[in-house]
C-alpha cells in the first residue's frame, strides 16, 4: 500500500526493436531515454472512430496491452487534440506502467502519462474518462515521491476519482478504486494523517465501512469484477470480525480465473487469508 494518502495500484501493431522503450515523443520524455523504432515504416492510417473502436477492442485481451500502445503512438501526431484519442493515449500509459518490470520504465511511463493526463481534465473538464485516469496516474506517480509528494498525489487521486464517480456513476472500476483509496486511508497512522493535514488543512479520514461499501458496490454494478475486489471484500469482513462473510468471498474469488498479475498477487493473498481463517 502507498503511505500516505494514495493507493497503490499495482496489478488499472508494428514491430519495434525494444518494445518497453515506445513513447509517443512528449515533451516531459527524459533526453536520455531511448525511443524505438519501427522496422516497418508504413502506417496503416485509420479515421479516428475507427481506431477507437480497435483500441478499445484490442485492449479487453490483456496480451494486446501493447499492441493497443503502439497503435495510439502511431496516430498520435493526428489525433493528438481529439479528447477521445487523448484520455485513451493516458490509459495505454499506464497500461505500459503496469506491463513494465525495470523502474525507471515505470517511472518513465507514469510521469508521461500524469502529464498528459493533466492536459486532457483540463481541455475536457467534464469527460469522466480523463479524470478517472489521470487519477490512476496520479496513483502510479507516487510509487517513485517522497512523502510530500506522495501526500500531493494522493490528494489529486482522490479529487479526480470523486469528480469522476459523479461523471460515471455506472462505472464499477471507478468504486474498486474509491475503496481501494478508503481502505488505504483508514489503516493511516496519526503521524500520516496530521502530515497530510499540515499541506491540506484537513486531515483524510474514511473507515473500512466505507471501503466495503465501494467494494460491495462495484460487485453490484459488475458480478464477479475481479478477484483483487472479492480479496479486498474479504479483508474488509476480517477488519469488522465477520469472517464467515470473509470466508463467502475468499471462496468466490477462488472461482476466478487467473489472468492478469493483479490476478496472481490477489490469489496469493486470498490462500492467505484462508490460512489465518482456518487458525
Amino acid at each position: 500500500m502507498l503511505r500516505p494518502l494514495c493507493i497503490s495500484l499495482k496489478g488499472i501493431g508494428g514491430c519495434f526493436c525494444h518494445p518497453r522503450y515506445i513513447t509517443a515523443n512528449t515533451d516531459t520524455e527524459e533526453q536520455n531515454f531511448p525511443v524505438a523504432k519501427a522496422f516497418n515504416t508504413h502506417i496503416e492510417e485509420l479515421k479516428l472512430d475507427v481506431l477507437l473502436q480497435k483500441v478499445d477492442h484490442l485492449r479487453i485481451n490483456e496480451s494486446s496491452k501493447l499492441e493497443t500502445f503502439e497503435l495510439l503512438c502511431d496516430h498520435k501526431e493526428k489525433f493528438s487534440e481529439e479528447i477521445e484519442f487523448l484520455w485513451r493515449l493516458v490509459r495505454a500509459y499506464g497500461d505500459m506502467y503496469d506491463l513494465s518490470t525495470n523502474t525507471q520504465e515505470k517511472k518513465h511511463y507514469a510521469n508521461i502519462g500524469k502529464t498528459l493526463g493533466e492536459r486532457a481534465v483540463m481541455r475536457a473538464p467534464m469527460n469522466g474518462h480523463c479524470h478517472l485516469w489521470y487519477a490512476v496516474l496520479c496513483g502510479y506517480v507516487s510509487e517513485f515521491e517522497g512523502l510530500q509528494n506522495k501526500i500531493n498525489c494522493g490528494h489529486l487521486f482522490k479529487e479526480h476519482l470523486d469528480i469522476a464517480i459523479q461523471l460515471l456513476p455506472e462505472e464499477p472500476f471507478l468504486y474498486y478504486l474509491k475503496g481501494r483509496y478508503c481502505y488505504t486511508v483508514s489503516k493511516l497512522s496519526w503521524i500520516e494523517k496530521k502530515m497530510a493535514a499540515t499541506l491540506f488543512g484537513e486531515i483524510p479520514s474514511s473507515t473500512v465501512h466505507e471501503a466495503l461499501h465501494n467494494f460491495l458496490k462495484t460487485e453490484e454494478l459488475k458480478p464477479g469484477y475481479s478477484m483483487s475486489n472479492y480479496m479486498y471484500v474479504a479483508k474488509c469482513y476480517i477488519d469488522l470480525d465477520e469472517s464467515q462473510d470473509a470466508w463467502k468471498f475468499c471462496n468466490l474469488a477462488l472461482l476466478l480465473p487467473i489472468i492478469t498479475k493483479e490476478d496472481r498477487d490477489a490469489h496469493k493473498e486470498v490462500k492467505r487469508i484462508i490460512c489465518s481463517l482456518k487458525r
